[in-house]
């Protein structure tokens, strides 16, 4: 209904004749107020009128209306004229809420499968961050000011009149990561701490190490596979190898840490990294590495090197 008006509204230009009409179509409501305040108010006047809807266009001081109101031709005068004492209960309704209803149901009718999802992109968007606020606990700390963040934004775009698809997808491609991280972190925490015999003091451990799982690229296994973090690691190797070769997993294993529990290992790797004065011994030391593999069948060998140009 707003956006008819809107339409009816612009349509009327911008001439003099046409705001003329503009005014008169946006003073239904105004008319409508006038014509309650004649019947309630027998014998009133205009004056009495704008004292009560409009304070500031009364001068108290002086008893009369403000300039604006004066001036020939106002608006106001010739609604006020036009108006007659009619009780609200036995006026014409300014909204009429059945046939407005009529037009949303027909609205509704004539969209499209496609119409219809992108009505509905701002519920099911606020689904998905009420969904995600529920499992906030499970993200990585560094997930919370991005969960916040794609909250706002999300809060902006779906209060927006238009529906910009292009924001949509951006949105929705954020809620995604943020939904991936979480699951990741929750499958972490599960292989982890649910495989953790230790209930009692060594959990922090386990808890510090996904964090750092979820944050960082590499984490460093303090105490290698002595540590309560190497042997449950070792564990999730162990129960993979025997899935893979159809053995019978056995929880209790005596001999959890055995060289055997690990898959043999498709290739070898060796990184030799070093800092040397080139191509003088009077150069400025530079980074040097070298790289290989070797498989079953050949090797692979590769090099990385640098020189000083300055003090050469």
């Amino acid at each position: 209904m707003l956006e008819e008006q809107a339409d009816a509204l612009t349509r009327l230009g911008t001439t003099a004749e046409g705001a003329h009409l503009r005014a008169r179509m946006q003073s239904t409501c105004l008319h409508a107020d006038m014509q309650a305040f004649k019947a309630a108010n027998p014998g009133c006047v205009l004056e009495d009128f704008v004292r009560w809807y409009s304070p500031r266009d009364y001068c108290a001081e002086e008893g009369k209306l403000s300039n604006r109101m004066q001036l020939h031709g106002n608006l106001w005068q010739e609604v006020w004229q036009m108006s007659k004492p009619i009780p609200v209960r036995r006026q014409k309704r300014l909204f009429d809420d059945t046939n407005e209803a009529e037009k949303v149901l027909h609205f509704f009718e004539s969209l499209k499968p496609a119409q219809v999802a992108l009505h509905l992109m701002p519920v099911i968007i606020h689904a998905a961050l009420l969904r995600i606020s529920q499992l906030e606990e499970s993200a990585a700390p560094a997930m919370q000011a991005s969960i916040e963040n794609i909250s706002k934004r999300a809060a902006a775009l779906t209060r927006r009149p238009t529906i910009d698809i292009q924001k949509y997808e951006e949105t929705i491609y954020s809620i995604n990561k943020i939904e991936t991280s979480i699951a990741r972190a929750q499958a972490l925490k599960e292989r982890f701490l649910g495989q953790s015999k230790d209930k009692r003091g060594k959990e922090r451990e386990l808890e510090k190490f996904v964090s750092s799982l979820l944050e960082l690229p590499e984490v460093i296994v303090t105490g290698a596979a002595k540590s309560l973090t190497g042997t449950v690691v070792h564990r999730m190797f162990a129960k993979a190898q025997r899935q893979a070769t159809g053995e019978e997993i056995v929880d209790d294993d005596p001999h959890p840490n055995s060289a055997s529990s690990f898959p043999h290992p498709a290739a070898r790797e060796y990184i030799l990294r070093t800092v040397v004065s080139r191509p003088a011994p009077y150069s400025r030391p530079t980074p040097q590495k070298m790289y290989c593999v070797l498989l079953n069948e050949d090797f692979r060998l590769a090099g990385a090197f640098s020189q000083d140009t300055l003090f050469q």
